[in-house]
């Protein structure tokens, strides 16, 4: 090799190093140098990052629905190519083959189950966490081995002919070779997304609407008791509970999760536990509905009378709004996030539940009784902001009660005929 040969070499070095540099400075740059600020609703459904999001091979953007009435008509070869894909993803993420595997087959079923929106509008959020693999120059798109001729498969594995195609191309990737050599080594874990992938996100949904988050430590109680009470089998192969009610769904969207579970609750498709938690007051107003609980069970004290006469404005404006939470679906509109669901975020009057949240505590407080109200924490807030009042009312209900006790006379620890009932009022 001569010397201008060798000062060549040198210079090709040297761009190909200048190239790669520049690709990682261009990634490092954008978003430093764009023009995002802080964005509330990006806040208020939280983000992942960039090696969390979904993947689809761009060549099937068009094959992912627009609506939720279109059915998905994507075959075996294109399904298994984005789990492929979404593999080596969770692989970038350090997580563990088996752990990856799992995430990537369960996206796959929930695209095909209809849950993925082609479009960030169609699916409700201001960022968009789903990458379409169509810029073979991306230099994100380079880990996947992305080339025309694996595109071109795709398109062409419409026909048994073309899936032959398809799966041929695919074979020359180290990558689908060792995701397939692992997914046929898991049966089980096939047969069990296959049969409980609607019921995952039937879990993160309900969590979501109660507690406005996907996954935060102190969460994993609150799914762990959620499956179990679906009876369901709970392999050792299921990645953490974050992975699954966040890594794995944040990119589908909130939208698709809240009208799947709704179209799986009409079709009695859903465990019986999830059936009866469809109504699960939506976060921002569990004020409302905890403390209109508490006041319902009030009507059996021998004081009731009294009680309700004492707060009949604040009792009865309670009721009418919490008449507007009671069907499920439509309750969603009161979620402090409620865009994200596809509706326009309508407020609740919160006045009267602060106001009688003291009087609903103090008679919780008083009563002798494990029930699952008294373990909810909605009222607590509003409750010690005047705790004497809460004390006033659980010693006077005691004392009420203790006095009936000792007399000896059972009639008077049952409302008296003059007392006054709620009645049953619409929601207006």
């Amino acid at each position: 090799m001569d010397t201008q040969d060798l000062l060549n070499n040198v210079v090709d070095m040297d761009e190909r190093v200048a190239r790669t540099a520049a690709e990682r400075l261009q990634m490092i740059a954008e978003p430093i140098n764009g023009p995002n600020s802080f964005n509330l609703e990006v806040a208020a459904y939280g983000y992942i990052t960039r090696e969390e999001r979904l993947v689809i091979p761009g060549i099937l953007k068009t094959d992912i629905p627009t609506d939720l009435n279109t059915p998905v008509e994507l075959n075996i070869v294109q399904l298994m190519g984005i789990a492929m894909y979404n593999y080596t993803r969770m692989k970038r993420k350090n997580l563990s083959d088996e752990h990856a595997i799992f995430i990537a087959l369960y996206r796959a079923r929930l695209i095909k189950l209809g849950y993925l929106l082609r479009d960030k509008e169609q699916r409700r959020v201001t960022v968009d966490e789903v990458d379409y693999l169509d810029n073979l120059e991306d230099p994100h798109n380079k880990d996947y081995g992305v080339t025309d001729e694996y595109t071109k498969a795709f398109d062409r594995a419409t026909s048994d002919r073309g899936r032959l195609h398809a799966a041929f191309q695919f074979s020359k990737m180290i990558s689908f070779r060792k995701f397939l050599s692992l997914v046929y080594t898991k049966p089980d874990m096939i047969s069990f997304i296959t049969m409980c992938a609607t019921q995952l996100a039937a879990s993160t949904y309900l969590v979501f609407r109660q507690m406005g988050h996907h996954y935060k430590p102190e969460l994993d109680s609150k799914y762990n008791v959620l499956w179990k009470a679906t009876t369901l089998e709970n392999p050792n192969y299921m990645p953490a509970n974050s992975e699954i009610h966040r890594t794995a769904v944040h990119s589908f969207g909130m939208y698709t999760l809240h009208e799947k579970f709704f179209e799986n609750y009409d079709g009695a498709r859903l465990a019986e536990t999830y059936m009866d938690r469809s109504n699960v007051t939506p976060c921002g107003v569990a004020v409302i509905n905890t403390c209109w609980a508490s006041i319902k069970l009030m009507q059996s004290l021998p004081i009731w009378g009294t009680l309700y006469l004492a707060y009949k404005q604040q009792i009865d404006l309670l009721q009418r709004q919490a008449q507007k939470l009671q069907d499920a679906k439509s309750a969603i509109r009161f979620h402090k996030n409620a865009k994200l669901f596809g509706v326009t975020r309508e407020i609740l009057d919160p006045t009267a539940a602060y106001a009688l949240a003291p009087v609903a505590k103090g008679f919780l407080e008083s009563m002798e009784m494990d029930a699952d109200i008294k373990r909810q924490k909605a009222l607590d807030k509003r409750a010690n902001q005047n705790p004497l009042a809460v004390v006033l009312i659980s010693n006077v209900i005691i004392n009420v009660m203790t006095r009936i006790q000792n007399e000896g006379n059972i009639a008077k620890a049952l409302p008296p005929s003059e007392d006054v009932r709620i009645e049953e009022v619409e929601a207006t």
